[in-house]
């Protein structure tokens, strides 16, 4: 409590009939949530590893469909969406809960993994951490299933043949309906995430929302804000997406950050000498799309016969360009599939970036989000080009015709709608978060969504997406906690080196 309140308080006691109290604190929230330890049998399949021991479990119904104004009622129909929540309890007096929103769209939230350090420790005195799976996500229900039966397999069609890759997109769509059910899949976009978000916060006891949001979390974190502005406390997004931008813009301008975190990658390899890439541009270019030529005309098998194509290699430095802490691993990869000589450790990464599930539920939410049906073929097919020249890299190959994808195939309308952010005046300050070389979700997206908010951005000037309370820049750490510590201190942006 600052000294301001404090003789504030001694103030009007002076003033009290002799008779009166002063008020009491009011206690901490109640929830509605029956938790559990997450160590009894009904939460086995939930984790891989065994969960902390003070660890619970629980759920929160909610509406398969909302209404579609504030206004209206919730439908007299029955059907609901149950979502998956942990808890971690406060080591100390509780004032409050703190959600975390994972990223994706479709990564799983529960249990959700924070640093051991003491920024975290002096927020975890105050406030339970709750995490939770998104609706269709983790132990979510209904899932998201896309996943055709081992009868339905039918071989990858070429480069050229634009007519087969189709055909398999509207087969994978057709699994989607079955497995997850038509209705289903029509209200499992963020759309319904942000109301799902307000449906935990009440089912927290929480007055107002403290959240801490990743990458595509910080998509529902915003427009949470701007849908419930006057239930929010506090809102930290980190790895910035920006609501202005359609998916066509957002997915060209991720390209070119990747294409930048690439050369960035080759000046690492270049400076240690760890992998055959030039710090050289288009050195660095030219080696790795021989590489993927040879690749693609002949996939390398391992010992253990394991086969590697170009795919699986763009695929793989995808997944890792983010995470500069494991470059080394990358630069590995590399290395030895350029040298012939991949073993196990190569093969491990590559299994290690392909997650069928999460690609399903990656692929139905953002359908949910963007899909057009009746949007022109030909302007998609352009659109598919320029998105899949857009970071060079990963276009190795002569220029083509590209296939229409799952949300060009998708039958239902998307729900987004791409717009400049609004504050409501009655929106406390949020606080964001970016990395100058963010390759997933590009710092200026941070820098637009800081400006129309009217909130304060912490600039970490490294490469890498999303840090915030890992451990990874105590300066970012340190100032995120006093946010949430207290929201409504005045602050001004601030950069980590």
């Amino acid at each position: 409590m600052s000294v301001l309140r404090i003789l504030v308080l001694l103030a009007a006691a002076a003033n009290l009939p002799a008779h009166a109290k002063l008020p009491v604190r009011a206690a901490a929230p109640e929830s509605s949530i029956r938790w559990q330890s997450c160590l009894n049998s009904g939460f086995q399949r939930w984790f891989e590893d065994t969960p902390p021991p003070g660890l619970r479990c629980g759920y929160v119904d909610a509406p398969l469909i909302y209404p579609e104004s504030a206004g209206q009622a919730l439908s007299d129909r029955s059907e609901t969406v149950r979502l998956a929540l942990t808890l971690l309890p406060a080591t100390g007096p509780k004032k409050g809960s703190l959600v975390v929103i994972a990223g994706g769209p479709g990564l799983p939230g529960i249990n959700p993994q924070l640093a051991a350090d003491a920024s975290v420790a002096r927020l975890r005195k105050s406030y339970d951490i709750i995490g939770y799976d998104p609706r269709g996500v983790g132990q979510s229900t209904p899932k998201i299933a896309c996943q055709r039966g081992e009868n339905d397999e039918t071989p990858s069609p070429d480069d050229n043949d634009l007519a087969g890759a189709e055909s398999q997109v509207r087969e994978m769509i057709a699994a989607c309906i079955r497995q997850t059910g038509a209705e289903a899949l029509q209200h499992i976009g963020t759309d319904e995430a942000v109301n799902d978000l307000n449906v935990i916060r009440r089912a927290l006891g929480e007055p107002g929302l403290t959240a801490v949001a990743y990458s595509y979390g910080t998509k529902v974190a915003a427009l949470y804000a701007e849908r419930y502005p006057k239930k929010t406390r506090a809102l930290v997004l980190d790895g910035v997406v920006d609501l202005a931008e359609d998916d066509f813009a957002q997915r060209v301008n991720q390209e070119r950050a990747y294409q930048q975190s690439f050369q960035r990658f080759a000046a690492y390899c270049g400076k240690t000498g760890s992998c055959p890439l030039s710090a050289d541009a288009n050195q660095a270019l030219q080696s790795y799309h021989a590489m993927l030529r040879q690749l693609h005309e002949r996939p390398f098998v391992t010992q253990d016969g394991y086969e590697i194509s170009a795919d699986d290699v763009i695929t793989a430095t995808r997944s890792l360009l983010p995470w500069p802490e494991r470059w080394h691993e990358l630069a590995t990869l590399v290395r030895q599939i350029n040298a012939g000589i991949a073993g196990r450790q190569v093969a491990d990464l590559i299994d290690e970036s392909y997650s069928p599930d999460a690609d399903d539920a990656l692929n139905v939410i953002t359908c949910a989000d963007v899909a057009d049906p009746g949007a022109d073929p030909q302007r998609l097919r352009r659109q598919r080009q320029e998105v899949n020249t857009a970071a060079l890299f990963s276009h190795y190959l002569p220029l083509h015709e590209y296939p229409l994808e799952m949300c060009d195939l998708w039958p239902y309308r998307g729900k987004d709608r791409p717009h400049a952010a609004v504050a409501s005046p009655s929106l406390p300050p949020l606080l964001f978060v970016g990395q100058r070389y963010d390759p997933a979700t590009p710092y200026r997206n941070a820098q637009a969504m800081a400006a129309r908010f009217k909130s304060p951005l912490i600039t970490r000037e490294r490469d890498g997406h999303t840090l915030v309370l890992n451990g990874i820049d105590r300066c970012v750490d340190e100032s995120v906690v006093d946010y949430l510590l207290a929201p409504k201190k005045p602050r001004r942006d601030k950069v980590c080196r």
